[in-house]
């Protein structure tokens, strides 16, 4: 009688996983990385040897990425780029969407008043060298900036009259200055959401549209349940989407808003926590057993 209880009421295991999403930089790998390690190329491979989809949940897009994981697309062939404005599936653009060039040049013009700061425009048509404009009356802010986003910066004194992917603020004054900023440019141009992946760089997107609402659109397109997908991030960008999954995780060095959201905890980026994950979830690939961040 007692065993037979004890399976009537046994804890069924959760869904099979079918889609891994990461973001990339503080969580797939540390910040300032210019080149991904073999370990998590390696990781990216065995999980989708082992039948799970994997892709990136990023504001980064595909010329920087392509850097970034020296030249293999293992990464992104599937996936959500530039903070959702990008979605693709098996390689191929499903959706996309551009910055409204008005409100964008509103919002530069008003940046380039506080010295240091300045708002980008990626172009859609880009190269190799990722080509960056930089709307500000002063070269030398471009320098630092385009070290560390690895970014060709070229000075404009307003938003080019071209299809233009994505946009951010850079403040190099301090997050009090970046706050002033932000709050100026939502009440000129509701028409966008202003996110912050770090404190000072701030991206501009369309309003509604982020990694979250992105998801449900991405699953739409690859006939995948919500609570099919494991999730992994750490910094303000990622919030919407990991409060969107069931199964979302934050690594140790993510923001404590991050950590608040986030089901799962594993370690830091700095040691490739998200590489052991995938590892983890490749061993139980097709099961309904959790992998064992999950246990």
């Amino acid at each position: 009688m007692c065993n037979a209880t004890l399976s009537k009421t046994k804890k069924k295991g959760m869904p099979v996983i079918k889609l891994v999403l990461s973001d990339v930089d503080g969580t797939l790998i540390p910040l300032g990385t210019k080149l991904v390690s073999p370990r998590v190329i390696d990781a990216i491979d065995a999980v989708e040897r082992a039948g799970v989809r994997f892709g990136l949940c990023t504001g980064r897009d595909e010329v920087e990425l392509n850097k970034l994981f020296g030249g293999n697309n293992i990464g992104y062939r599937t996936g959500i780029l530039s903070n959702g404005k990008k979605l693709k599936v098996d390689g191929n653009i499903v959706r996309l969407t551009l910055i409204e060039h008005e409100g964008h040049d509103a919002v530069a013009q008003m940046v380039k008043e506080y010295e240091g700061c300045f708002a980008t425009a990626y172009p859609l048509n880009t190269d190799p060298s990722n080509p960056v404009y930089c709307i500000t009356p002063r070269e030398e802010d471009i320098r630092m900036w385009s070290q560390r986003y690895s970014f060709v910066g070229k000075r404009v004194d307003h938003v080019p009259n071209e299809d233009i992917l994505g946009a951010t603020i850079a403040v190099s004054q301090g997050p009090e200055v970046m706050s002033e900023i932000v709050e100026r440019a939502k009440a000129m141009c509701p028409q966008f959401d202003f996110v912050l992946p770090a404190a000072d760089w701030c991206d501009i997107v369309p309003q509604g549209l982020n990694k979250g609402t992105a998801l449900s659109m991405l699953l739409d397109e690859m006939g995948i349940a919500q609570d099919e997908v494991v999730v992994f991030g750490d910094a303000g960008n990622d919030l919407a989407i990991l409060s969107t999954v069931e199964n979302s995780v934050a690594v140790a060095n993510a923001t404590d808003e991050v950590k608040a959201a986030a089901r799962w905890h594993i370690g830091s980026c700095d040691n490739l926590a998200v590489a052991q994950a995938l590892y983890d979830i490749a061993e139980v690939a097709g099961t309904d057993e959790p992998p064992r961040f999950m246990r």
